[in-house]
C-alpha cells in the first residue's frame, strides 16, 4: 500500500537582477545600517559591488527612490541619499499596516518565540566586546543630542546585536528578517522624552540580566519588551479611530 504524501511546492516567478539589489539596499536602509543622510556608493561603484551593469543598479535605484527611501542630488555635493526612514514612514505606512495587521501579529507572534531565545543563548555565550558595545548604543540613546533616527538605528542595533551573540547565524538571520517587516510599524511610534527613557530602562534591564549571564532573566525581559511593543503599536494604530 502506497503513502501519498502532501507536496509543498510553489509556483516559480521570474525575479529581475534588479529586484534583487533593491531588496538589499531596502534592507540595509530600513535596518538602519545606512543612515539618514549618508551617500549611498555611486552608480559605477554598486555595479562593482553587485556585478551587475550600472543600467540594472540605476532601475534598483530608481524603485528606492520612489519609495521615499532615496533622492538623487545633483551639483558639486550631488550624488544619492539615503532619506529619514522614521519621518518618511511615520506618513506613508500608517494606512499599509493597518490593512494588513493580522499579517503584522503573526511577525510579532514570530518574534515572540525568535528573539527572547536568542537572548537566552546570548547570554551564556556574550563576550565583553559584545557587552560594551550594547552599554554605548545604551548611552548614546540617552544624550539630549540624540535624534528620532540614530534612536531608531541604536534600537535596531541593539536588538541586532544580542541575536549576533546568540552565536548561533539562525537566530541573527531571523532576527534580521523580522526587524525588516517591523520596523516601519516600530517607526510609527512617537518619539520624546518618555519614550527613549522607558526604552532605555527596559534595554538596561535586559543588558544587566545579559551581564549576569542570568539566562532566564534574558528571555523573560525580552520576552516582556516585545510583547509591549505589540501593544504599542497596535494601541497608536486604533488612536483615534
Amino acid at each position: 500500500m502506497s503513502i501519498q504524501f502532501p507536496l509543498h511546492f510553489e509556483k516559480v516567478s521570474a525575479k529581475k537582477v534588479s529586484d534583487f539589489i533593491r531588496e538589499q539596499l531596502e534592507e540595509a536602509i530600513i535596518l538602519k545600517e545606512v543612515l539618514s543622510e549618508e551617500q549611498l556608493p555611486t552608480e559605477r561603484e554598486l555595479a562593482e559591488i553587485f556585478n551587475a551593469s550600472r543600467i540594472t543598479v540605476r532601475e534598483a535605484l530608481s524603485q528606492l527612490e520612489a519609495k521615499g527611501l532615496i533622492e538623487k542630488r545633483v551639483g558639486a555635493k550631488g550624488g544619492t541619499f539615503v532619506l529619514p526612514v522614521t519621518a518618511n514612514s511615520h506618513k506613508r505606512t500608517r494606512a499599509e499596516i493597518e490593512r494588513d495587521w493580522e499579517h503584522m501579529l503573526k511577525v510579532f507572534e514570530y518574534r515572540t518565540m525568535i528573539e527572547p531565545e536568542g537572548a537566552f543563548l546570548a547570554a551564556e555565550r556574550i563576550s565583553a566586546g559584545e557587552l560594551e558595545l550594547l552599554q554605548s548604543y545604551l548611552d548614546k540613546s540617552i544624550e539630549p543630542d540624540c535624534s528620532r533616527e540614530l534612536f531608531r538605528a541604536l534600537d535596531v542595533k541593539f536588538h541586532l546585536s544580542i541575536a549576533k551573540a546568540s552565536c548561533n547565524p539562525y537566530y541573527e538571520a531571523a532576527v534580521r528578517q523580522i526587524r525588516t517587516k517591523i520596523n516601519p510599524a516600530l517607526d510609527l511610534m512617537p518619539y520624546d522624552e518618555h519614550i527613549r527613557t522607558v526604552n532605555y530602562d527596559v534595554h538596561t534591564e535586559i543588558l544587566r540580566a545579559l551581564q549576569a549571564h542570568d539566562c532566564y532573566k534574558s528571555r523573560e525581559v525580552m520576552k516582556r519588551h516585545i510583547e509591549h511593543s505589540a501593544d504599542a503599536i497596535y494601541a497608536r494604530l486604533t488612536a483615534g479611530s
